[in-house]
């Protein structure tokens, strides 16, 4: 098949889901062709970027600058290929009357700029529900063609809807061919909003389990309770409730460590918080590493904490992969009740569970973990089963290939692939 992965910026160090789908889908035998709205940052290079040649299957959206005045005169040049393309009405995308004036024509131009040499694809496979609208209309006017399949993973239907309103994705939930979020908790959400149930199925994300291998966890008498965060520093993700545990701790007599694998907005105001709280030489932040410097840190680390909240704009985790990379070599997870994440850990069985924004509760399972660490081990076990089960990369990439061969076949997709 011919398929193409639409994402906002390609490559990112925070969503290794794409590139595991890209190369497992390649790695299937299928033509892939990446789209992205604008490049990824240099930081963000993989191994597999490179033995992939992933650079040569990327296309890039046209550049537009911020300031109006300027976008419109960089847009010119796209306004006039778009009244005189000659494949599909290309003026079509002008006519905010039509699409609403949330489509933001001129960004649609500039996507159309990149499907100028491969518009025809049997699968258009969109990673969050942004860019599903977008390609959504993009079909709509004829510029490229395939069946639309848009992956929802968390934010794209919190803070974005709380954003544009509740009718954002009405296009694209009358129009697009497939809906696939990554958990329960928000195909219940996708319904409320007025997606079709009849075309929407659970797909996870996945995990290479042959790079996350298991290992057995042991803490020494007298060593200090090493813990790990991995995860892009936003509101969402509840690092700074983590400090505020961390320093709670170290109040209470356990020794402690703390080190937060990322980047992100909040990265200054976690250091300042460390310091106020009197903690920095416990908690270390040291940015985006590559997966082995990260596989490294796992290694050695005693327990990961991911304390998922709410953030003040509405926006919400979908299930964190890096969660699901730990569970699978073998570090016990703290998180929190949020999202989806109570479909991936039960309390006390695959990992532990706590109120979301609650430090108090955040601290008193950490400490419990740091005075009787042998229990983690039945917990840890039992997560590694349990993310083989289900959230195994290889599992996931043959179930979402059969989708879109049922898809492409005029199957009725959710009877003939199993949610």
């Amino acid at each position: 098949m011919r398929i193409a992965v639409v994402v906002s910026a390609f490559p990112t160090v925070s969503e290794t889901f794409v590139l595991n789908q890209v190369t497992g889908l390649i790695d299937r035998g299928h033509d892939v062709r990446i789209f992205a709205a604008r490049p990824g940052r240099p930081a963000a290079i993989h191994d597999e970027i490179v033995s992939y040649r992933l650079p040569d299957r990327v296309r890039h959206s046209a550049w537009l600058p911020a300031h109006h005045p300027h976008r419109f005169l960089v847009a010119l040049p796209l306004v006039a290929k778009a009244l005189f393309r000659r494949r599909g009405n290309g003026a079509r995308l002008l006519s905010s009357a039509r699409f609403g004036f949330r489509s933001a024509p001129l960004e649609l131009l500039a996507d159309a700029a990149a499907f100028r040499e491969n518009s025809s694809f049997d699968i258009v496979l969109c990673h969050h529900g942004p860019m599903g609208a977008r390609i959504a209309r993009l079909r709509e006017a004829g510029v490229v063609s395939g069946r639309v399949v848009t992956v929802f993973h968390g934010s794209d239907a919190s803070a974005y809807v709380r954003r544009a309103g509740s009718h954002a994705y009405a296009h694209l939930f009358s129009t697009g061919d497939l809906f696939l979020p990554v958990s329960d908790h928000w195909r219940r959400r996708l319904i409320a909003l007025g997606c079709p149930a009849e075309r929407i199925a659970v797909h996870g994300m996945g995990v290479d389990c042959r790079r996350f291998a298991f290992a057995r966890r042991e803490r020494r008498s007298g060593e200090a309770l090493r813990l790990v965060t991995v995860a892009r520093l936003v509101e969402r993700k509840g690092v700074a409730d983590a400090v505020r545990a961390v320093a709670e701790l170290a109040r209470s007599g356990v020794d402690v460590e703390y080190t937060v694998v990322g980047d992100g907005p909040l990265s200054g105001v976690l250091v300042h918080l460390a310091r106020e709280l009197g903690v920095s030489e416990r908690v270390r932040i040291v940015g985006s590493l590559s997966h082995g410097a990260v596989a490294a840190i796992l290694a050695r680390s005693h327990a990961m904490v991911a304390p998922s909240v709410t953030a003040s704009d509405g926006d919400m985790e979908g299930i964190p992969v890096a969660i699901m990379e730990a569970m699978a070599c073998g570090l016990p997870v703290v998180s929190t009740v949020h999202g989806g994440i109570p479909e991936l850990i039960e309390d006390e069985v695959t990992g532990y569970l706590v109120p979301e924004g609650d430090v108090r509760a955040l601290a008193a399972r950490l400490g419990q973990i740091a005075r009787d660490y042998t229990r983690t081990q039945r917990v840890s076990a039992a997560a590694r089963r349990l993310v083989v089960q289900r959230h195994d990369i290889e599992k996931l990439n043959d179930r979402l290939v059969r989708r879109f061969e049922a898809l492409t076949s005029d199957s009725p997709v959710l009877s003939v692939i199993p949610a």
